[in-house]
């Protein structure tokens, strides 16, 4: 009885504790699963400093830290703290070269506010810049931080000799842009939820399957506000769920309860339209809960989704069999209406096997464009060449307002930049990740919202490396494949869902056949047209390789004279765009791996063959405006027709 009382006793202090901490700072995150050790922080743009309290469950020394983009130990900033017996306080900037006790730093520039140990919690608060000056202390940057935590039961024995922690771990963080604790008001009186999750399925023993199911959301008076969205993801397998996308979508009701591998051919017409289209709902692993600003809520009911198609990428790479989910989305909503209906926009590159990065590169650039003319008045157009667009423009004369968005690459990216451009000048960039953590793919939220106006542009830029890899990576949707998107959050709400640029695929097509007949993609010799089956064009693709040489300048060049196509649709891939396949007349053009040029020069390499949509003269380093593009559309490129692809790789010149 006592025991138990006791450990009343320090979860109410402990509560108590996280009430003030939570008043006092910005944001809270646990960094371990017990929430043993919780941590609080401020950014403050205006001194450049940060502001943090660590409590943790712990009589005895605290380490905590910042990890060189790894998540692990060697290379890292760290603090080491703690409170005496008498109550005399210690905080100690550290540097750690291994992974051994962090040696002192000369230079101490963590600031220890107040420490204090009281019913079996330590709390320190401390602060420093963002960048100290000291080369043994780490920029604290913008995008993701890989913090490090341990703590240890008792003291340290001398103020130089440490015990081994008895817990540590690490944790990825959006130090600058997780949506502040006050800016997340309570869940109103009347808020009502409804949770949408796959019917028990049953998971193929294959590396990849993304499973679709229909639902029709609950009949509401006139139009609520779906104002936050949780994971509801089973236990044990945060690893095999890779990511859930929601889609607004239109069909018949009789669709609803439906669910099918979406690549299957059992997957009704009816709601392949859906995929890919209108998101309301995006989660991805090491994601968690989102909650909108308060003057924000998605649409539901008249003014927005009532039917939708859930989407859910398995990843089993260990090919398991018997594996059965039910795992979903859970959504909150209210009738109490926000100011504005929110939308999501999908921006970056199209995801095709046409979207190659070479192996064994350590950097490698992709970039996907939101062109003005997708934002800008559809009245550009004429009259006859749009009759199914029904609005006078896509997006309002007063445009719209960014305040967040998810970025999104596989195992490959490590650094997503979305770049905005208004009458050909860059604005600062709307979101940014140089630092990506492909295993905390968090939604983000811009810490002041930004102004997008009609014919502006969006570039999306991911960065990727391959250094290992032994033959060239895909654009595709296996894990191992690679995609170029983010998912930006904005309001007021718009029928545009979809803009982004994608390659012109037969320009690459002669570009694959050149790399088989060097040899640098093997054959499919087995296969014999109306005998077999013939293999997807990723399955060929992804068996090729690329080298140093001229292949690589051959592929640099391609990406960068080759001009793209657009693609801009709303809900069901409505087009909101004269044609398709459309070109994108005027845009500025993001010149990509450009420090390839030197290597080209000085190993004497041949210049490759330009494609016969390619200007001249040398792309020079700054961005500069293109026009014209092919005729063709890689929208039209259906599953089925990639092995035809396939076999037009493989078949003999």
């Amino acid at each position: 009885m006592r025991l138990y009382i006791a450990l009343l006793l320090v979860f109410i202090c402990s509560a108590a504790a996280a009430a003030t901490l939570k008043d006092s700072y910005d944001h809270f995150v646990s960094l371990d699963e017990d929430e043993k050790y919780m941590m609080y922080w401020t950014m403050n743009d205006a001194t450049k400093t940060i502001s943090i309290a660590v409590a943790v469950q712990t009589t005895g020394w605290i380490g905590f830290g910042i990890s060189p983009h790894t998540g692990r130990m060697p290379g890292s900033d760290t603090v080491i703290g703690w409170v005496t017996a008498s109550g005399t306080p210690y905080l100690q900037d550290r540097f750690a070269p291994t992974r051994a006790v962090p040696l002192l730093d000369a230079q101490q520039d963590y600031n220890l506010i107040s420490a204090e140990e009281k019913n079996g919690m330590t709390i320190m608060k401390f602060s420093r810049k963002y960048d100290t000056g000291d080369s043994k202390d780490l920029k604290i940057e913008t995008g993701t931080t890989r913090l490090i935590w341990a703590y240890n039961d008792v003291d340290p024995v001398t103020v130089n000799t440490f015990t081994k922690h008895t817990k540590q771990g690490t944790r990825s963080v959006n130090l600058f842009t997780s949506l502040p604790e006050s800016d997340k008001p309570p869940l109103p009186s009347d808020t009502q939820t409804f949770d949408l999750l796959n019917p028990t399925v049953v998971i193929p023993n294959r590396d990849t399957t993304y499973w679709c199911a229909a639902f029709k959301l609950p009949e509401v008076n006139d139009t609520a506000h779906i104002i936050r969205i949780e994971p509801i993801i089973e236990k044990n397998h945060i690893g095999l769920v890779h990511h859930i996308l929601v889609y607004d979508c239109v069909f018949d009701e009789s669709f609803h309860g439906v669910s099918h591998d979406c690549d299957s051919i059992n997957m009704p017409a009816g709601l392949r339209g859906c995929r890919g289209a209108t998101v309301i709902g995006a989660w991805a692993v090491g994601g968690s809960a989102i909650s909108y600003p308060a003057h924000v809520g998605l649409p539901l009911g008249n003014r927005g989704a009532r039917y939708v198609l859930m989407e859910t990428h398995y990843d089993n790479p260990n090919l398991q069999s018997g594996l059965v989910d039910s795992s979903g989305m859970r959504f909150f909503y209210t009738h109490q209406l926000r100011q504005y209906d929110a939308g999501v926009l999908e921006i970056g590159k199209a995801t095709s096997p046409f979207m190659v990065i070479p192996e064994d590169q350590p950097t490698w650039e992709l970039a996907g464009y939101c062109s003005e003319n997708c934002t800008r008045d559809v009245r550009h157009f004429p009259v006859d060449q749009c009759p199914h667009i029904n609005s006078q423009s896509n997006l309002p004369p007063t445009g719209i307002k960014f305040f967040g968005g998810m970025l999104h690459t596989h195992l490959t990216g490590f650094s997503i930049i979305a770049k905005h451009y208004r009458n050909g000048v860059e604005l600062p960039e709307l979101l940014s990740n140089r630092h990506y953590d492909f295993n905390f793919q968090e939604t983000e939220f811009m810490r002041k919202e930004v102004s997008f106006m009609p014919g502006d542009q969006l570039t999306l830029i991911c960065t990727y490396n391959t250094k290992g890899r032994k033959t060239v990576t895909v654009g595709g949707i296996a894990t191992r494949d690679e995609m170029c998107l983010a998912y930006l959050l904005y309001y007021p709400k718009q029928e545009l869902s979809v803009c982004f640029s994608q390659d012109n695929y037969l320009t690459y097509l002669g570009y694959f056949r050149t790399l088989r007949a060097a040899g640098r993609m093997p054959h499919y010799n087995n296969y014999v047209p109306n005998q077999s089956s013939p293999p997807h064009a990723w399955d060929v693709i992804r068996n090729a390789t690329i080298g140093k040489g001229k292949y690589l300048q051959d592929l640099y060049l391609l990406d960068n004279y080759t001009p793209p196509l657009q693609y801009c649709a709303a809900r069901n891939h409505a087009l909101l765009q004269a044609t398709n396949p459309m070109n994108v007349p005027k845009f500025v053009k993001y010149p990509t791996n450009t420090y390839l040029e030197n290597s080209f020069a000085s190993d004497g390499t041949s210049q490759a063959t330009k494609a016969p949509t390619q200007p001249t003269q040398k792309q020079t380093s700054k961005p500069t405006s293109t026009s014209g593009a092919s005729k063709l559309h890689i929208s039209n490129l259906c599953i089925y027709m990639l092995p035809l692809l396939a076999y037009l790789l493989t078949s003999k010149a």
